[in-house]
């Protein structure tokens, strides 16, 4: 229970002129509080000071280990750097002499990032494997049996040569045929090298020679060659029932007939834009 100064010095007066003490009247109940609280600040402030004392005395000690261990480790710092250096020197002090030092732990070695492995997932595409198979067309079996049939003429005789020139150059014009504008005939002799029937007009000479003998072309084509020989050798070339017209020259185209084989067994040369039958 707490008493207030007041109560105290009710107290003592009543305790004091109580008679069955025998205290005198010198006594005076004032003089005694003001005696204890004056014991009570004395007794604070000695509390106080000792507090403050025993805190110098550790910051002391702390400065004082430090600065030891400054002298034992050969460094020097400035004296108003000791005391905050001194406050951390729990976790900055370096070991003595004969005192094993703690082992530094080396920093882990850093790999260059290499770069990710091409991913093989199937959702990729896959290139198509490159093929060995051969892209070139079909070899050409070429024929050089009989004579030679040129996109200009036969022997002597020449595609637009006048029923003059023709007989001037290869002789008479045989068994002579006339079917409205169209003259049919036939030459032999030392100018061709078989027999061979011709068309002419009087406007464009002859716009057909047709030998009777075996014939080839140039470009290895005649009897037995095959429709993809002829499509080989002649790409431009157009099928017409039962035979093949194929670009020759200027103006000028073979027919090739066919067997039922597909076969060739004849081989003609023809103005392109000629109206005459083929003899």
């Amino acid at each position: 229970m707490n008493m207030s100064e007041e109560d105290v010095q009710r107290k003592l007066r009543d305790l004091f002129s109580d008679e069955r003490l025998g205290v005198g009247p010198t006594l005076n109940p004032e003089t005694i509080v003001a005696g204890a609280r004056r014991r009570r600040r004395r007794r604070q402030l000695m509390q106080t000071t000792s507090g403050m004392a025993a805190a110098v005395v550790l910051l002391a000690g702390g400065v004082t280990v430090f600065t030891i261990h400054d002298r034992d480790n050969g460094a020097a710092f400035p004296g108003g750097d000791q005391l905050t250096m001194g406050a951390a020197s729990s976790s900055l002090v370096q070991p003595g002499p004969g005192s094993s030092a703690p082992p530094v732990s080396s920093p882990a070695p850093t790999h260059p990032t290499s770069a990710p492995p091409h991913s093989t997932s199937h959702d990729e595409p896959v290139p198509p494997p490159k093929s060995t198979v051969s892209t070139k067309p079909p070899t050409q079996r070429k024929v050089t049996t009989g004579a030679l049939l040129t996109p200009a003429g036969f022997g002597k005789l020449r595609l637009g040569m006048s029923e003059e020139e023709a007989e001037a150059a290869a002789g008479p014009l045989r068994a002579k045929d006339w079917r409205q504008s169209c003259v049919y005939g036939y030459v032999e002799g030392a100018a061709v090298p078989g027999p061979t029937s011709v068309s002419l007009t009087e406007a464009d000479g002859i716009t057909v020679i047709n030998p009777a003998g075996t014939v080839h072309t140039p470009e290895g084509i005649g009897v037995g060659s095959t429709e993809s020989d002829i499509l080989a050798a002649y790409p431009g070339s157009t099928k017409n029932g039962s035979a093949y017209f194929a670009p020759a020259g200027a103006g000028s185209a073979y027919r090739i007939s066919l067997a039922n084989d597909g076969s060739a067994i004849g081989i003609l040369l023809t103005r392109v834009d000629q109206s005459c039958q083929f003899s």
